[in-house]
């Protein structure tokens, strides 16, 4: 089974600051995470509010989704990114119509 995950959150600072630190927690963090099964980090910004972030990572393992994301480093680098922890939810992909 495929999943996602999405994390949804307001970035600290500029979004120009806050890119710089997310693109240093993804560069420490790819490797490991691919091992565990992502294979893919889509992050965006909200036109109408650049400080609001949202990602939706694709996964193929539910256990490795729960281990990375409950880990407590991981928890620490998202207090550097954003203002507050940020709301996480885990998705499973469907077999339902899409376009």
């Amino acid at each position: 089974m495929k999943y996602i995950v999405t994390v949804r959150g307001i970035l600290k600072g500029s979004p120009e600051q806050a890119k710089l630190i997310h693109n240093e927690i993804v560069a420490k963090t790819s490797a490991l995470s691919k091992n565990m099964g992502n294979v893919g980090h889509h992050p965006h910004l909200n036109v109408q509010n650049g400080k609001e972030f949202f990602s939706i990572d694709d996964w193929d393992n539910l256990e490795n989704i729960q281990k990375l994301y409950s880990d407590p480093n991981l928890a620490a680098e998202f207090g550097k990114l954003f203002e507050d922890m940020p709301d996480i939810a885990i998705w499973a992909k469907s077999d339902w119509l899409k376009y």
